[in-house]
């Protein structure tokens, strides 16, 4: 099969209105291209958000501060250069930890590409969130739609069937979160018992 490789923007445009076929598009690419195209949309999406969070933000918490009868004594500072670098590094950071732990699920629903064919599912996976997720107040809904595209990912790289894709996808997201409320009832019954001792 000797097709064109996609552009940045064609891709981005698949993944959006013809995921199946675009992942399968991208299949033979290499980790290399899926991470570059993850950290491009990846850094465009720290500027957007970082210039919102920046001009909105600011305003926003402020006004919300004094509504609250806190005064205006307190200083809103933001650095927005730190901001959008922690963006950037965290949003790199949590393709690799998530794809990990999804992939911990893929291998038990019959995923044996490997862990690096996870992580491209993932890398391309985040597309609407960072096309669309810095948008004020509703960016937060396109993490469904990535999710979406992250079992469509799986289910069509790794060549498993959607009910397994779904499963994988879906139980390491339950999982971590069951993990994540164990730690958090863990730590504030320990601070009761510490505070009643």
């Amino acid at each position: 099969m000797n097709e064109r490789k996609l552009s940045l923007g064609e891709k981005a445009k698949g993944f959006l209105g013809a995921p199946a076929n675009t992942f399968d598009s991208v299949e033979p690419e290499s980790l290399a291209s899926a991470l570059r195209f993850f950290a491009i949309w990846a850094a465009i999406y720290a500027i957007l958000q970082t210039v919102f969070f920046y001009v909105l933000g600011g305003g926003i918490l402020q006004t919300l501060w004094e509504w609250l009868g806190l005064g205006s004594a307190v200083v809103y500072s933001f650095n927005p250069v730190l901001y959008g670098l922690l963006s950037l590094v965290g949003a790199l950071g949590s393709l690799f930890i998530s794809g990990s732990w999804a992939h911990l699920f893929v291998r038990a629903f019959g995923g044996r590409k490997g862990y690096e064919t996870t992580i491209k599912a993932f890398a391309y996976g985040n597309t609407p969130l960072f096309l669309f997720g810095w948008i004020p107040f509703v960016g937060g809904l396109f993490s469904i739609w990535a999710l979406v595209l992250n079992i469509i990912g799986i289910r069509q790289l790794h060549g498993v069937s959607t009910g397994r894709a779904i499963g994988a996808v879906l139980l390491s997201y339950l999982a971590l979160i069951v993990i994540v409320v164990l730690i958090v009832l863990f730590v504030v019954l320990r601070a009761v018992i510490l505070a009643a001792a």
